[in-house]
């Protein structure tokens, strides 16, 4: 996956599931992005969901500068097939995580569309995570 605008190129993206209590499960590292398993694979009907940490460890995240990604920007994910698939960006919003929008992010769409999320806003040390989510919506512009 590449993201020019925020400097991301990331290698493999590792496919995640879902914890126990229903949340989405988050990669193991900073440096590694995760796909939903149970979301449409980028480039197919419906909205893709990738998973990243904004930061990890002390350690800056694959998404560390999601909140600054411009509207209008391309962000390319690279399939298994060989195909690349460009997103352009609509938004980027912040959403406190008690008001997450479950079916806004990944309800059903009538066309190929593409979220990042990761974690954003004020950190609160007394349960070790952040108090919102980032989240970028993109539609798909083409696939190569």
């Amino acid at each position: 996956m590449e993201i020019p605008a925020i400097g991301v190129s990331t290698g493999e993206i590792i496919d995640l599931g879902l914890e126990p209590d229903g949340a989405l499960e988050v990669p193991a590292d900073a440096v590694t992005a995760g796909w939903f398993s149970k979301s449409p694979t980028p480039g197919e009907l419906g909205p893709s969901v990738i998973a990243g940490h904004v930061d990890y460890r002390k350690v800056p995240g694959v998404f560390f500068r999601l909140h600054e990604l411009p509207v209008g920007e391309q962000v390319t994910v690279h399939r298994e097939d060989g195909t690349s698939v460009e997103f352009t960006v609509d938004r980027v919003e912040r959403y406190p995580k008690a008001e997450f929008p479950t079916d806004e992010v990944y309800g059903n769409t009538e066309v190929p569309e593409l979220r990042l999320i990761t974690c954003g806003g004020a950190f609160d040390s007394s349960s070790g995570e952040y108090v919102d989510n980032v989240v970028a919506y993109a539609t798909m512009t083409s696939v190569a």
